[in-house]
């Protein structure tokens, strides 16, 4: 029973254009817009890191989607997207069953197979690597601590 990753080409897409048309303008009409066009969008919020400010939000927080960070405008700019999860995966017992494969959007026809990020963390006793904040601007950076605490279920079973 093989477990695979799974990712929808068109969702991802539809992130990829709203990141663009972000990048052109972000005023209020610009995000209702952008909310009202991709039906995997539920809410859309675009905050100004630089002065601590909303600049723009449109739609309704669904419960069970997730919530994807971005940063636009040279990382100035934070982006808060409620959508519907556009990487998944699905147990597989036949080939047939890669063909059944559905997004959480209804979509059947750009669902692609992808490498699973499972797959290389086969040991959790050594040290992660932590993201690089480099390309963050220094005020976002100033606010970001990294921890070294794993949490309970992701340490190994001879540390628990």
């Amino acid at each position: 029973m093989p477990l695979f990753e799974f990712e929808c080409t068109k969702c991802r897409s539809n992130v990829e254009n709203i990141l663009k048309k972000l990048e052109k303008k972000t005023d209020k009409t610009t995000v209702k817009d952008l909310v009202d066009k991709y039906n995997n969008i539920h809410s859309l919020e675009v905050l100004d890191l630089d002065n601590e400010k909303l600049l723009a939000k449109s739609g309704k927080m669904k419960e069970d989607a997730i919530v994807k960070d971005y940063y636009i405008d040279d990382g100035n700019k934070l982006v808060l997207i409620n959508m519907d999860r556009y990487r998944f995966q699905e147990l597989i017992y036949e080939k047939e069953d890669e063909k059944k494969v559905v997004c959480e959007c209804g979509e059947r026809k750009y669902i692609e197979k992808v490498i699973s990020t499972f797959a290389f963390t086969s040991d959790l006793s050594t040290d992660m690597p932590k993201p690089d904040l480099s390309n963050l601007p220094p005020s976002v950076r100033a606010k970001t601590k990294l921890t070294g605490y794993i949490e309970e279920k992701d340490r190994p079973k001879k540390n628990r």
